[in-house]
């Protein structure tokens, strides 16, 4: 298969499948990011994360000539799309989300990060001409909806200066719109390619970003200086929890749009409450979380079960 041959569709089956996988580890790289922020600077574990989610990439591609060398023709001949992907969907998206949260806290990152689909669905249809169902609309609505009611009933304001809030918000706001506009751009530079042979360039691309911001603000020593125990649980998130992660969430970009994807992100918080539930860690929901709970999940049901149209 060349690097400009479409792939066979995913079956319905598969979609689901893939979808709920994703989920799942979507909500690990939430237990796993949150330990290491605890005890580690977040563009430090955005950037060392990165790194070796390169080097797994890069070792997949590896297994075999074919795979390494359309990976590397899609690296040659696009460096400029796979650069701007780079940008917003690794270098931009992990140092401002991350920060957000450091600074204001998990409550109001997520609280904008829930506008997601929103902003991808309004610029698809501005800028775009993509044109959606009704009922894929509203079920993108609902999904919205209850995510903002589940994260607005399990609100705790970080007592910050209002300097920092405005600082944790613009964060929040440039991750908002750079996830958003890397999903786009992604469904739209892997019409017609196989997606897997985009992801060493983009992530190569946007690993570089990351060190060069490290570099540039003089916090390079401190990601080599991280211990030995940080690097440990980087390897466990960058490479065996996110690299599937990247592959499924890309084949499903790909395959159901940017939109799709979006969506069933914001189902990652409310899976990873059920898990802190199970372990003790956190208190049951109350009424307002609860329905938000509901409200978002069914969301997420419809669209997994009918889809948004591919592209959108």
């Amino acid at each position: 298969m060349n690097s400009t041959t479409h792939p066979r569709s995913a079956s319905g089956r598969a979609v689901v499948v893939m979808s709920v996988g994703l989920v799942l580890l979507l909500s690990a790289t939430w237990v796993v990011s949150a330990h290491l922020v605890q005890h580690e600077p977040p563009d430090a574990v955005a950037t060392g994360r990165s790194m070796l989610s390169c080097i797994g990439l890069a070792l997949i591609a590896l297994r075999s000539r074919s795979t390494i060398t359309r990976s590397l023709s899609q690296l040659v001949r696009r460096p400029r799309v796979l650069l701007v992907s780079g940008i917003l969907g690794v270098s931009a998206y992990s140092t401002a989300s991350l920060s957000a949260i450091a600074l204001v806290g998990a409550s109001i990152t997520n609280l904008i990060v829930a506008m997601v689909p929103t902003l991808t669905l309004v610029i698809g249809h501005i800028f775009l001409a993509h044109r959606h169902r009704p009922a894929a609309i509203a079920a993108v609505a609902l999904t919205v909806v209850g995510a903002v009611v589940y994260a607005l009933g399990s609100f705790h304001h970080k007592e910050v200066s209002p300097v920092v809030v405005v600082m944790g918000i613009g964060a929040g706001i440039i991750a908002l719109c750079a996830a958003s506009l890397y999903g786009l751009h992604y469904a739209h530079i892997s019409r017609g390619h196989v997606p897997d042979d985009l992801l060493l360039g983009i992530f190569l691309f946007g690993t570089a970003g990351l060190l060069a911001m490290q570099a540039v603000s003089g916090r390079l020593p401190g990601l080599l200086s991280l211990p030995i125990s940080a690097w440990l649980w980087l390897a466990v998130l960058g490479i065996a929890i996110y690299v599937p992660v990247y592959f499924l969430q890309h084949r499903l970009i790909h395959e159901k749009g940017a939109v799709f994807a979006a969506t069933l992100s914001l189902a990652v918080p409310i899976v990873v409450r059920i898990e802190n539930i199970a372990l003790r860690q956190e208190p049951w929901p109350g009424p307002p979380e609860v329905i938000g709970m509901i409200v978002c999940l069914a969301g997420v049901a419809v669209i997994v079960r009918s889809g948004v149209r591919r592209g959108a």
